[in-house]
């Protein structure tokens, strides 16, 4: 469900990351996926991504974060909302 006064963005509308990206295949991984895991009830869990594989899927971003920490320490992992809705981060620079 889309909350109300977040912005948000169709997880269909998901933007491409560049190649040379840190989280290039982890997004991809989770821009593939993402449909699937929906389908299968997993709205409003946590999924953790390293690679082009997917490690777990979580009730908690904390409960991801924690178990990419306990893998992943020295190299990068995402962890990402697994939501039909999702929010969009905006960065400055």
């Amino acid at each position: 469900m889309k909350e109300i006064g977040k912005p948000c963005i169709h997880y269909t509308e998901l933007p491409d990351v560049p190649p040379d990206d840190r989280y290039f295949h982890e997004w991809n991984t989770f821009r593939r996926e993402l449909p699937r895991l929906l389908a299968e009830g997993n709205e409003g869990s946590f999924v953790l991504l390293k690679g082009t594989e997917i490690i777990g899927i979580f009730d908690t971003w904390d409960q991801g974060y924690r178990a990419g920490l306990d893998r992943y320490l020295l190299t990068g992992f995402l962890v990402q909302p697994i939501q039909t809705w999702q929010p969009m981060l905006r960065v400055r620079r």
